[in-house]
């Protein structure tokens, strides 16, 4: 193991290796996000679920409904709601920074369960167990930054029983585990440092096989579709960000002299502040910026057949005004995507965005 990391890091191969897969295929970029018809305003818009028929998003403290083109209040939270998920038909699970898990409607309407999860980025229910994932051990789900360039993977699964309200830790050593779905008899888990898809066996946590490898960005929620799966990207990898986490002396000084906003890192959407750092190929030409300049901030929604398998996907390029997506699901023939970077929800045909 040290003779091949030595090796790795001498030639530049293998975890050393700076390269970033290619968008092609099904993944071949597109303006889709950008040219949604429906654009809904939110600040803040982060996870998207549906209950009782109507979709739901989370927003800083408060949860919101979608009533045909506005949005509702319809609960508000003591702390920050890190992200939400649907139990059963009519109800809601909201965990909070706090670490505790709230439910809204159903028959379970008003139960807080406690845990010791600080970080939950996602969540699923199978059966009479809700399954969280908690992005890190040391750090909250606002210093997702922080924790990438630390370079930790001290991610970890939890099982709720609802019924009882037993709270179970079931695996641990993930790479920022930011999406969970149940799949056949076990879990399947995006690890957005490691930039994979991870299924877990229940029966046997242990036991880890990778569905999709060598993303080209950080994979974030995944929700179930009539076709397979949605997996939102929240940020796109960049050949420079790989070169910094290689840089353990450099990362160290950037984190202990730089304001965040202007690390070498990706974030939610960029462009802000000429104080960023600039890549060469995304210098504005002529006052435009080139749509396949490198960027910190994209849009990508990824749309997977029932083996986890990308087969389409919906984008929003370096120019674009759909950045940051953490979340997207598809209801009642339509498909939503939550662009927390540019505070809006999109919404489109599901038709328009099969292979």
């Amino acid at each position: 193991m040290i003779l091949t990391r030595l090796m790795d890091n001498l030639t530049g191969r293998g975890d050393a290796a700076v390269t970033v897969p290619p968008l092609d295929g099904a993944l071949r970029p597109n303006q889709a996000l950008d040219q949604a018809p429906v654009r809904l305003p939110l600040a803040g818009a982060d996870c998207l679920a549906v209950a009782a028929g109507a979709v739901h998003v989370s927003s800083g403290m408060a949860l919101y409904r979608l009533d045909g083109v506005t949005w509702s209040v319809v609960r508000t939270c003591e702390a920050e709601i890190t992200c939400i998920a649907p139990i059963g038909d009519d109800a809601l699970a909201l965990a909070l920074a706090s670490g505790r898990v709230q439910i809204h409607g159903g028959q379970m309407d008003g139960r807080e369960i406690a845990t010791e999860a600080r970080c939950i980025t996602a969540m699923t229910a199978s059966g009479s167990s809700l399954f969280l994932a908690n992005g890190s051990a040391t750090n909250t789900t606002d210093d997702w930054q922080l924790d990438l360039m630390q370079r930790n993977s001290s991610g970890s699964l939890w099982q709720i029983e609802l019924t009882t309200g037993e709270v179970t830790r079931i695996a641990t050593d993930l790479a920022w585990p930011a999406g969970v779905v149940s799949a056949d008899s076990g879990l399947v888990v995006s690890e957005a440092w490691a930039h994979r898809l991870t299924r877990i066996d229940l029966a046997n946590p242990a036991a880890r096989e990778t569905l999709y490898p060598d993303l080209a960005g950080y994979p974030g929620r995944i929700t179930k579709a009539p076709e397979g799966y949605w997996l939102a990207a929240f940020a796109p990898r960049s050949q420079l960000v790989e070169f910094v986490l290689r840089e353990p002396k450099y990362r160290g000084e950037m984190l202990a002299t730089i304001e965040r906003d202007f690390w070498i890192a990706p974030r939610l959407r960029t462009g802000g502040s000429f104080y960023e750092p600039l890549q060469g190929g995304g210098v504005k030409q002529l006052g435009r910026l080139k749509p396949w300049a490198p960027t910190f901030s994209a849009g990508l929604c990824i749309r997977l057949d029932a083996a986890f398998q990308p087969v389409a996907s919906l984008h929003s390029r370096a120019d674009g005004q759909t950045h940051g997506v953490t979340s997207v699901l598809e209801h009642d023939g339509q498909v939503f995507a939550a662009a927390r970077g540019d505070g809006l929800v999109i919404a489109l045909p599901a038709e328009e965005t099969r292979p």
